[in-house]
C-alpha cells in the first residue's frame, strides 16, 4: 500500500519546516543542519555534513572581552583628554596687605594674614617678621611687572603681580672737581673696594626693629641739588649713578635721624664718601649719611627720630658743602625722597 509512504513523507516535511528559521520559509533541510549547535548544548550535530560546534571559552569569551575593550576606548575618546591638575587652592587677596607705591626706587610695607610656608619673589630678598610683616623694595631699573608668590602654611597660594611705575632720570652734571677725584689711582680704587665691602656687610644685616613704621623726616632742610638715580657726568666723564639725595646746606648744619634706629657704622675719611654714618631702621632698611663734618652719635647708640646725629660737611669727593642721604633695603638702593612723600 502507498498510504504509509505518503504519511511518512508528510511528517518529514513538517519536521523540516519547524527546524527552518522563521525569516526564511524556503530554507532546505541541509541548510538547517549546517547551523552550529547552541553553545549551551552538548548534543552532536544533526548530520555529518553540519559544521562543528564552537568552543565556548576559546572564541566566545575573547570576543566579548574585545568588544568591552573597544567600548571602553570609545568612551575614553569621547570624554577627551584627562583633566589637568587643579593645583593648590588659591588664597584670598585679603591675606596680603600692601602700603606704598610700586615704583622704581620705591619701598612698600606688607603684611601677611596667616602663617608663611614659603615665598618666591625673583630678584628680591624678603625677610618676614614673626608678626608677618616685611618690606619690598623696587630697584632703579625694576622691570614693568614683578610677581610675588606666597604659599601659606595651610597650602593656599597667593600670587601678587606688581605693575611697577617707570621713572625718567635726568643727567646730573658735576664740574670743577679735582682731577684725582674723577680719575682714581690704583691705591684709591683698592681702598674704595674694601670700603664698599664693609658697607655692604653692614647693610645686609637683618634686625627685628621696625622704626620705619612712624615714617621719615628730612635729616636736613635745604635745596636739593642732586636726586636718586641720576646718571652722573663728572667733569664731563661718566661718573656712574648717584644713589642719594643731595641737600645743599652750610658746613656745621645739624643732621637729624630721619627715623629711629641704631647706629651701626661710624667711619672717617672713606674714599669718595668722606665721614660716613649708617643707621639701621630695622628689617634690612638703613640710612647712610656721607660727606659729614662731625658725629654726634657712636656705634650701638639707639637714636630717636629727629635726634641730632652729626653735622653737614664737605669731606670726600664734593665740590661744595652738602648732605648726601642714601637708603637701602639690604642691597637694593631706594629713593629717600619717596619715603618723605609717603609720610606726608
Amino acid at each position: 500500500m502507498r498510504v504509509p509512504v505518503i504519511v511518512v513523507s508528510l511528517l518529514t516535511i513538517a519536521a523540516c519546516d519547524r527546524g527552518a528559521p522563521s525569516s526564511s520559509s524556503s530554507t532546505t533541510g541541509a541548510q538547517a543542519s549546517a547551523d552550529p549547535a547552541p553553545v549551551a548544548s552538548a548534543a552532536p550535530p544533526a548530520s555529518a555534513s553540519s559544521a562543528p560546534a564552537e568552543a565556548p571559552d576559546a572564541s566566545a569569551a575573547p570576543a566579548a572581552a574585545d568588544t568591552a575593550d573597544a567600548a571602553a576606548s570609545a568612551a575614553a575618546a569621547d570624554a577627551g583628554p584627562p583633566a589637568a591638575d587643579a593645583g593648590p587652592p588659591a588664597a584670598d587677596d585679603s591675606r596680603l596687605s600692601v602700603e606704598g607705591r610700586a615704583v622704581q626706587g620705591g619701598l612698600l610695607r606688607a603684611k601677611l594674614n596667616g602663617k608663611l610656608r614659603r615665598m618666591a619673589f625673583p630678584g628680591h630678598r624678603v625677610t618676614v617678621s614673626d608678626e608677618g610683616e616685611f618690606l619690598i623694595a623696587f630697584s632703579r631699573n625694576a622691570p614693568a611687572q614683578e610677581k610675588l608668590t606666597i604659599t601659606f602654611d595651610d597650602g593656599q597660594v597667593l600670587e601678587k603681580l606688581f605693575d611697577v611705575e617707570p621713572r625718567k632720570f635726568e643727567v646730573d652734571k658735576v664740574d670743577h672737581l679735582p682731577e684725582n677725584m674723577v680719575k682714581l689711582d690704583m691705591a684709591t680704587r683698592v681702598k674704595l673696594t674694601q670700603a664698599e665691602k664693609k658697607l655692604d656687610a653692614v647693610r645686609n644685616k637683618y634686625t627685628k626693629r621696625n622704626c620705619y613704621k612712624n615714617g621719615f623726616i628730612w635729616p636736613s632742610k635745604g635745596p636739593i641739588t642732586s636726586r636718586y638715580g641720576q646718571p652722573r657726568l663728572l667733569n664731563g666723564t661718566d661718573g656712574g649713578i648717584h644713589w642719594g639725595v643731595d641737600i645743599a646746606v652750610p658746613v656745621g648744619t645739624p643732621v637729624r635721624a630721619p627715623a629711629c634706629g641704631k647706629v651701626v657704622l661710624v667711619e672717617k675719611d672713606l674714599p669718595l664718601s668722606g665721614h660716613t654714618m649708617i643707621i639701621d631702621h630695622g628689617q634690612g632698611l638703613t640710612s647712610t649719611f656721607i660727606h659729614l663734618h662731625g658725629f654726634a652719635a657712636k656705634v650701638n647708640d639707639e637714636v630717636k627720630q629727629g635726634q641730632v646725629i652729626g653735622t653737614v660737611g664737605m669731606t670726600g669727593r664734593t665740590n661744595g658743602p652738602h648732605l648726601d642721604w642714601r637708603m637701602n633695603l639690604f642691597e637694593t638702593r631706594v629713593d629717600p625722597e619717596l619715603l618723605i612723600s609717603a609720610a606726608k
